[in-house]
Parts: C-alpha cells; structure tokens; sequence
C-alpha cells in the first residue's frame, strides 16, 4: 500500500460528519450484536455487549493494570523500531540505486512469509519474551514504512531539486528542506498502517506465547470457555487503535497544512 493520500474527493465529510457517522455505526454494531446475542441464547458462544461490559469491570484491575500495560509496551516498542528501520531502509533506497534494486527483492521476501509461521522461530530464538513479540511487530510493520516513505521520497519534484542544486544547496539541505516535506503525506499514510498493525501483530505474537498482555488473557479466556472474557480484550484493542488513530489525525493535520501551502488536510 502505497501513495499520497487524498485531499478533494466528492465523498469528503467535515469532522462533525464523521464523528456523527462513526457514533452511528458503533451505535448499530452494538444493537446488531444484542439482537444476535438474544436470537441464539447462549453466552458462552456470543454474549451481550453487557456481558462484556460487565466482565471489563469485574476484571479491570488484572486487565489494565497487568495486562494492557504489557501489550502497549510491545506496541510501541515495536512501532517506534518499524517506522524507524523502515525509514533508514526508505533513505538508503532513496540515495542508491543500486542499493534500492539489491534490497527490494529481499524486503518483499520478509513478507511472503506469514508471521504465525515465523513466530515459532522467534519464540525458539528470544523465548517467551517481549523481544519475541516486538520482533514480530517489526518484521510486519517497517515493509509498510520503507514502500511508502520510499515513494514520497522518489515523488520529489526534480525541477525543485536541481534549482537547489543549482544555488549550492547540498544533499542534507535538498533531503531535508524538500525531500522530506515532499515525503511527509506519504510517511502518514504508512503510520496509518502500523498502528492497527502493531496492534493486531502484539495481540497475535501474545496468544502465540507469553506470560502477560491481552492476548495472553484472551487465550487464557478461550480455554475457560469465558466468551465474554475472550472479547474483552478485543474490545480495549480496538479502542486503543481508534484513539491512536485519532492523534494520527490530528498530528497530520498539523504538519501537512504547512506543506499543502496553508490548506489544511482534512481528514
């Protein structure tokens, strides 16, 4: 995935619109779900919104004070080193060639492989630890950054770039004063890949193997056969990227108005 991310389509909602729709859909899913929860009677194979609700509270403690710190830690962890090898890649495709041709290959391999077979190795190499999930979180994520910040990179206007060059402007000046701006829509767009990503790969990579996290409790749920207690955690994920999402937007608002020539980007 890959490409600037649009600004002007016909479709386009302000943002009361959009928080107006988004309350509406949640509103819908969840009376959806109670319906489907009363048709088939049973809790223990899909039970109300209530019931996971109320299991959220009963639990709160061992849920946000045990588990969801450990999975926001490989989250971040993980999403900070994706966007950051993914850049180092991206800048050094950029300013070779050779170097771009040689890696893309190899970069396209790391994801032909699924990261359920992958994590087995992990586990066998890191053991049961978080460098075990955050391994796994990179190996997802940083492609997403690297392909994206690559094209923004490559999609720098080349008349701009020789003017500079023209009056003395060196490499770091034209990568920094034109380049990166010019690559900045195309780094947010990779940012709103790795934040569900992190998400559902930490999830994954703890039901795969691990002493704490919230896919950890969900497995642990499954066994039990607490169905409540297996959507609860999915529920705090899904919250969790949706309010990350929101920052994102706010943070690309910000720093995308300056480089769109004072027109704000709305999202």
């Amino acid at each position: 995935m890959s490409g600037k991310r649009g600004s002007g389509t016909k479709c386009e909602l302000t943002a009361a619109q959009r928080r107006f729709f988004g309350c509406l859909s949640l509103v819908l899913i969840a009376a959806v779900w109670q319906l489907m929860s009363m048709r088939i009677g049973k809790s223990f194979l899909l039970p109300s919104p209530a019931d996971v609700l109320g299991c959220l509270w009963e639990n709160r403690a061992e849920i946000f004070l045990v588990h969801f710190p450990a999975t926001l830690e490989v989250i971040l962890k993980g999403g900070v080193l994706s966007v950051l090898i993914g850049a180092v890649f991206a800048v050094l495709m950029d300013n070779s060639s050779m170097l771009c041709r040689a890696l893309y290959p190899i970069l396209t391999a790391t994801q032909t492989v699924p990261i359920m077979c992958l994590s087995p190795i992990f586990v066998l190499w890191f053991g049961y630890t978080v460098k075990m999930r955050v391994t796994a979180v990179v190996l997802v994520n940083f492609f997403s950054v690297t392909v994206n910040l690559y094209d923004g990179l490559a999609s720098t206007d080349r008349n701009r770039e020789e003017l500079m060059r023209t009056f003395g402007a060196g490499r770091l000046q034209i990568f920094t004063m034109l380049k990166m701006p010019s690559a900045l829509p195309y780094f947010f767009t990779a940012l709103h890949v790795v934040v569900p990503w992190s998400v559902i790969t930490a999830a994954v990579a703890e039901w795969l193997g691990a002493q704490n996290g919230l896919g950890t409790y969900s497995r642990a749920c499954m066994l039990k056969l607490d169905a409540a207690g297996l959507i609860a955690p999915l529920i705090v994920l899904s919250a969790f990227a949706l309010i990350m999402n929101a920052i994102l937007n706010m943070a690309e608002r910000h720093f995308l108005k300056p480089v769109n020539g004072g027109r704000e980007v709305k999202k």
